[in-house]
């Protein structure tokens, strides 16, 4: 069992060990909390020191991993946000303020990007359904239809995102130093939780527990409630014309193509094959592929999808009313050839969810 609640801090992928209260890029940040944590970095909220004002600038500052700072994805990540294109705040991609490098005490370099901030994603969201591990349908819809805008977006850009999952799919949180003091004042735990542990190596590290900004929806949030959020995509470590399958994570939601050839030239298409995975974990609470695709992509998936009906009813989470819908645009989506997948825009207006616009 790990000893560390969150990041292992002893990896040998180097994690920030950061803490509440401490300064980075020369005092400029002030850490105030840690908002969430993954493979390649650790996220927190910290307030700019730099100019003195009535209401505290806030941002999220998202620190790297020594390994992810040496490598491509940091990098990646960073020169992405950087294109003009999708700098505007209404992309639903994080805005990207600025970046800087901060080293730690073994003087280990780590890129940090200041965004814009955001909520927890939509998988956390799911989560919340500790019974059936599902949404309803209303709120998959909306989900579907956000992220496909910004992914039509990135193909006017011809950028691909490689990572289309719902732990990438973050919810809009408050950003302003107006909205955000409040909700510092009034959270239920104001103080950061630090538990000092000894690592593998011997050193005392800070870990500490993410307290991520509420968003204010449920699980079972109305079709009303949902109607003014937006659902952002986030994480662009693997966006790039051309991905490498290297390294990657949930392989069950690659498109055939990709696992057949993953340093092969790919396009905006398997990010739909992506967002039609997520889409049917949305909708049942169960993946649609289990493991054996990854060895079998294209055999498993025609039988997988000439059962697709059966899968949701079996699911119980689906209206009888809604299978029919449902499976004619997660084929869509799931096309075998690229070619005969529907296309960002095709999704956005198809009968499936465009009552969600």
């Amino acid at each position: 069992m790990a000893i560390f609640p969150e990041e292992q801090l002893d990896s040998a992928v180097g994690y920030f060990p950061a803490r509440p209260g401490q300064t980075l890029k020369d005092g400029r940040w002030a850490i105030v909390r840690k908002v969430g944590w993954g493979p390649r970095s650790s996220t927190w909220l910290a307030v700019d020191n730099s100019i003195k004002r009535d209401v505290p600038l806030y941002s999220a500052i998202k620190i790297f991993t020594k390994t992810a700072t040496e490598d491509s994805t940091g990098n990646n990540e960073r020169n992405i946000l950087l294109i003009p294109a999708l700098q505007d705040i209404s992309s639903g991609i994080p805005q990207l303020m600025s970046y800087f490098y901060e080293h730690d005490a073994n003087g280990k370099r780590h890129l940090c990007l200041v965004i814009r901030m955001l909520g927890t994603s939509v998988e956390d969201l799911r989560l919340t359904n500790i019974y059936d591990e599902y949404l309803p349908i209303h709120i998959v819809k909306k989900v579907v239809s956000d992220i496909s805008c910004k992914l039509s977006h990135l193909a006017e850009q011809k950028i691909i995102h490689g990572a289309v999952t719902p732990d990438n799919f973050l919810m809009t949180c408050a950003q302003s130093g107006y909205d955000i003091q409040p909700q510092l004042k009034k959270s239920t735990n104001k103080k950061p939780e630090i538990k000092n542990i000894v690592g593998s190596d011997g050193v005392t590290y800070p870990a500490v527990i993410s307290q991520p900004l509420p968003h204010g929806y449920k699980w079972d949030s109305t079709e009303e409630d949902m109607e003014y959020t937006s659902i952002n995509l986030s994480n662009f470590s693997y966006g790039a014309p051309v991905t490498s399958l290297d390294a990657r994570k949930n392989l069950n939601f690659l498109a055939p193509e990709v696992l057949r050839n993953g340093t092969e030239r790919i396009d905006i298409k398997s990010d739909i094959w992506s967002l039609g995975c997520s889409t049917f974990l949305l909708l049942t609470g169960s993946p649609l592929f289990s493991d054996s695709y990854v060895a079998s992509p294209i055999s498993t998936a025609k039988e997988t999808l000439g059962k697709i009906e059966s899968l949701l009813t079996e699911s119980g989470k689906v209206a009888a009313n809604d299978i029919s819908p449902a499976a004619v645009f997660l084929r869509s989506c799931l096309a075998i050839k690229p070619k005969d997948r529907a296309s960002p825009t095709e999704i956005i207006f198809s009968d499936w969810v465009k009552d969600v616009l």
